[in-house]
Parts: structure tokens; sequence; C-alpha cells
């Protein structure tokens, strides 16, 4: 058991937290597990700052009892500048002494520096970085990556002592006080079916036209096979079209938005990310924290996770034929899935729980404070 030792301050520090929305995402449910973790230390105040919409996850924060400011500052547009110097003048008059920005990448720590605050900004992706984005992390007094692939891509630009890990993590889920018979009920699936899930924003980085073409393989050799994409996003109607031309109406479900992340995790036999590209998907944390098996795309932090041929298997990204001989594999092969799900949350146990990861980032926060080199 991780034990919390907390050296109580005299003087809390106020930390800003700053994002776009709180819509559905990886990143943003980190924030909201950040937020309820820490929300209590002492050592701390926390506010949130949504620079545009509150989106569809901002309930999950609101009940949290942490101050929430939403801006409401238009897209692409440039009176978004004026929303940036109002929250610059807020943070200075209100003397902030942490600016912590997430998938702001190119104006967060712009905005943090203009306060007169330190600077730690998280990156979530292992994207290509654009000259605004190395400009402005490079002002950052700390950059945080959410996993090692994201950390070696932004020590490329970054001075290295300035740069650091920090994993993303969830709480451990409680896995009781629900019955598996009901969730596939309601998803219109048999309780006889192997049931396959991927979760995320139904957008082209996300590889589900992929997924799905891999699927109309699989179901040959496994009839049974049922998969559930949880999400919504541009992609929509392209893969609704996809589903129907594919024949595949009866085999794969396209819910939404998925409020029941838990008992669907806990309920399936595989999960999936068909990615092109990642940084460490909260999905696939979610999955090992229920012991579930998975198959993955080798982009990103995915490797970190997804340990070839011990916790799941991984196939290039953009090759559907290798996604469908892994899904096969494993919905065929019930003694090494149930092993790989094992170890996944042995995993899971060592390496990803929240209660590590919001101890570290508040020693970061310190350290920062302090001007000491993390």
């Amino acid at each position: 058991m991780y034990i919390r030792k907390i050296a109580v301050s005299q003087n809390p520090k106020k930390i800003a937290v700053l994002l776009p929305s709180m819509m559905v995402g990886g990143a943003e449910r980190l924030v909201a597990e950040e937020l309820t973790y820490l929300k209590d230390d002492p050592r701390f105040v926390l506010e949130l700052h949504l620079i545009f919409e509150k989106g569809q996850f901002f309930q999950n924060v609101a009940s949290l009892g942490v101050p929430v400011h939403v801006w409401n500052a238009p897209h692409k547009s440039a009176r978004m500048l004026g929303a940036y110097l109002n929250i610059i003048r807020y943070l200075r008059q209100t003397r902030c002494d942490i600016l912590h920005s997430h998938l702001l990448d190119e104006i967060g720590p712009i905005v943090g520096k203009l306060a007169g605050a330190k600077v730690v900004a998280t990156v979530h992706s292992d994207k290509h970085y654009g000259a605004a984005d190395r400009f402005a992390l490079s002002r950052s007094d700390l950059v945080l990556g959410c996993g090692m692939e994201v950390l070696r891509n932004i020590s490329r630009f970054i001075p290295r002592k300035k740069v650091k890990v920090l994993k993303n993590a969830i709480h451990k889920p409680d896995n009781t006080g629900f019955c598996r018979k009901d969730i596939l009920q309601r998803f219109d699936i048999r309780e006889e079916s192997k049931l396959v899930v991927s979760l995320g924003r139904l957008a082209r980085l996300k590889g589900y036209d992929l997924l799905i073409k891999a699927f109309r393989q699989v179901v040959t050799v496994v009839p049974d096979a049922v998969l559930l994409i949880g999400g919504e996003g541009e992609e929509r109607s392209r893969l609704d079209d996809l589903i129907k031309s594919s024949g595949l109406q009866e085999n794969v479900r396209l819910p939404g938005l998925v409020s029941e992340i838990h008992e669907v995790l806990a309920s399936c036999d595989l999960y999936v990310n068909s990615s092109r590209w990642e940084g460490l998907p909260m999905t696939l944390l979610e999955a090992i924290a229920h012991g579930r098996a998975i198959v993955a795309t080798d982009v990103g932090g995915n490797s970190e996770v997804v340990r070839d041929g011990v916790t799941g298997i991984l196939v290039p990204p953009d090759d559907p034929d290798r996604l469908a001989g892994a899904i096969i594999r494993m919905l065929k092969d019930d003694e090494f899935r149930n092993k790989a799900g094992n170890e996944a949350l042995v995993l899971f146990n060592s390496d990803y729980t929240i209660d590590r990861h919001c101890e570290a980032l508040a020693g970061y926060y310190n350290q920062v404070l302090l001007n000491r080199q993390p």
C-alpha cells in the first residue's frame, strides 16, 4: 500500500490548471484524476481554467469543489487573444504560483510566463511539433511527457534538464456492483458473444476505419465476435457507412459516448487500440486496470503498456491484416488471453496508480517553486 506523506505548508501555493475544455478525452480524464487526488492537499490551492466551452466531462470536475473558470473564448478567432489577456490579468491579480498547462503546447506556457507564474506543461502526444509549439514549450520551467516515447520526442528540442516523464495514471476501479449480462443487454449483445472493445474519439488518428476493416476478417473466423467502439467525433458518419458497406451491422456497435466505461471494460474479452499515433492512452490504463489483454498498434507509448507477448500483442499501424490476425489469435486462445490479462493487472498495480503519479507531480511542483532542477 502506498502511504501518502505530506509536509504541511504554512503558505499553500496556488496552482492554476489550464486546458481547452473538459471534452471527453485522455488528457481531460487525467486532469480530473489529478484534481480529485490533490484537491484536499494542504500544500496547494487548486483551480481549473477552461479556455473554450465546458465540454461533456465538465460535471465530473464541477462536483469536486475545485473553483472552475470557463472563459468561453471563440474558436479560431482573433478575439481569442482577448480571453488569454483576461486570464493573464486574473492570474497576476490573484498571484498564481504555478500554471499547469495541458493540450495548449503553443500558448499555455506563454500565458503562464506573462502572468508571472512558474510553468509546468504536460505533453500528451507523440506528434511532430512545429516552431510555435517548440518555442512555447521551451519557455516552461518543466515539461512532463506522459510516457517515454513522448519524453524522447520533446527532448529533441527542450533542454534535457527541463524535461521529465510522468506516466499517465488512474485510480483503481471498483469491479463490483455490476452484472455482465446487464451490460451486454444494454448494447444489444448476446451473452455468448466474444466482446471486443475500443474507446476514444471517432477521429482519423484513432484508426477506427482500420479496425472495422480488420473486423471483417475477424468475424469470418470468430463469427460470434462483436466490436463495440465507444465515442463520438467527426468520423462518425464515415464509420457508419463503412460498417454498412462491410455488412457488419450485426457485429459492430457505435453507441456514442459510453458512460459505463468501467463496467464495459470489466465485461469485455479483449481491448483494442488501432491508433495511427498516440501519447500514452488513458484507455489502455483503464483496460489493464481491469486485467484485460490488449491488441494495440506499436505507436507512441502503447508499447509501454502493451508488452508484446506478455500483456498483449503489438502490431504495426495502418495494417488491418496484422490487426485482424492478432485479434483472432487472442479470441481463439483463451489461455494466452487470460494470462496476458493477469500480467496486465500486475503492470497496472506496479506502475500506473494515481497515488504514485500525484505524489510525483506534487514533488515536481515544489521543486519548480524552489528553482531546483527536478
